[in-house]
């Protein structure tokens, strides 16, 4: 039986962020699977599945969307977003109550019917930004206003 791929990072997507089923990471993920986040750096499978429980408890009503999904090779690259209400604490931050969206890029690589790893590149800033808890830099910032024209 062919293992659909989009599917299965759609699967892992929904139902983790979406509903709270963290077992999707062991039916859809090598034991041996790495992620690469900006914000939280490499993880291994029980640290991406506690780092997802922890967005998912901090937001409760993360509600992912799938934008677009594409297959090249052994490789499934998923655009997403993500919406949510901060309502209990993430990584230290208090509760905000704050309504935010973020949208990102997952690269996952498969082997075979199973994710090896992600690669992931999403809005952390603009994400910590709406948490209240980034500098909101100002045009002009470092000196320059305008851009220098090449010589």
């Amino acid at each position: 039986m062919a293992v659909d791929l989009k599917q299965s990072v759609r699967r892992l997507i929904e139902e983790a962020y979406g509903k709270g089923n963290y077992d999707v990471f062991d039916e859809v993920c090598d034991p041996g699977y790495r992620a690469h986040d900006p914000l939280s750096g490499d993880t291994d499978l029980a640290k991406s599945k506690a780092l997802c429980q922890g967005y998912k408890e901090a937001f409760p009503d993360l509600k992912p969307t799938i934008l677009a999904s594409f297959i090249d090779g052994d490789c499934v690259i998923t655009q997403w977003r993500m919406t949510g209400t901060h309502q209990r604490e993430l990584m230290g931050i208090a509760p905000t109550g704050n309504r935010c969206t973020v949208e990102g890029i997952s690269i996952s690589r498969f082997r075979g019917a199973k994710i090896v790893e992600d690669w992931v590149q999403w809005d952390a800033l603009g994400f910590m930004k709406q948490l209240g808890v980034a500098p909101n830099l100002q045009a002009g910032a470092g000196g320059r206003t305008q851009p220098r024209p090449h010589a």
